[in-house]
Formats: C-alpha cells, structure tokens, sequence
C-alpha cells in the first residue's frame, strides 16, 4: 500500500464497487496505519481494516485523482495541528509522489516512520518540509534522482475527515 508508487498493485477486493452501491460510488481502503504528525511512527504492518465510499465523480473533479491512486490512514501527533489532528482520517494520493511535489501537505517516509508535514517548493530542487504547529522545528530535503534511500514520498494528502 505505501509502497504503490513504486509497483503496481492488483486492485483490492475492497476497491471494487459493491452492487448495492452501484458504480456510482468507489470504496477506498482504510489501513491500520498511523502517520505521525510529530516525530515519527513506524510502520510495522499495513492491514486493511475498513474502506470509506466516495462518490467517483467527486474524486475525478475535485480532486483530479483515480480511486485506484486513494487509501485512508490515520494521522498520530501533533505537529499540524491546528490543521490534522491525532485520529484524524486522512486521503492520500499515491499517485502524486510520482510528480514533483508542489506545495501541499504529504505523507513522507523517513527510515522506517511515516511522517504527515508540509511541504513548500524552494528554488534548486528543493522542499521545505514544515509543520503547522510552532513547536516543531522545519527541514529540507532534496528532490535529486528520485529521493534517497532513508527518505521518500508517499503520497499527496488530499482530504481529512474528523470526528467532532
């Protein structure tokens, strides 16, 4: 799963649109998998543990993304806050770590975390990664061949659903 962008996946059984939905609505997998908004999460196992149904066309025009491309992670810390909060259900595009990253908020993953941060493109092939909340100091890393072997892209968070 966040891995995809490297290798292309068979589709899930949950991607595929249940009858009572009709093809009107795609079912985008939500994975037992924490991204740190702070310091780091490992990922030690990526299961699938639920899916969220959303309407195709929304996906295609708001969001300008394939449901294939789509999975739900939760969001673990505080460093975006005031912007993702702890357990909040985050939309990741898989599709968008393939581009060059333009200035948006990403997963990212570090060694063997996961991180949620801002990004802001510099000039030299270069991303400020930031977080929302003061108290976490920023970084830059380098957009040379690809990305290094302990840091990469995920995906483009595209969406962020919370429970009130």
């Amino acid at each position: 799963m966040l891995d995809r962008c490297k290798t292309q996946q068979p589709e899930s059984p949950l991607m595929q649109v249940s009858e009572e939905m009709g093809a009107e609505y795609a079912r985008v997998p939500l994975y037992d998998v924490h991204a740190a908004a702070g310091h780091g999460a490992v990922v030690e196992h990526e299961q699938v543990i639920d899916s969220l149904a959303f309407k195709r066309e929304w996906i295609e025009r708001a969001l300008h993304a394939n449901p294939a491309d789509l999975y739900l992670i939760y969001v673990d810390g505080e460093s975006m806050e005031p912007t993702l909060r702890p357990g909040d259900v985050i939309l990741v595009n898989s599709k968008a770590a393939q581009a060059v990253p333009r200035d948006g908020i990403y997963v990212l993953r570090m060694d063997d975390t996961l991180l949620v941060k801002r990004f802001q493109r510099l000039p030299g092939r270069k991303v400020k990664v930031t977080s929302d909340n003061a108290a976490y100091q920023s970084f830059d890393i380098e957009l040379d061949n690809g990305h290094s072997d302990s840091i990469s892209i995920i995906g483009r968070v595209v969406w962020a659903g919370r429970r009130m």
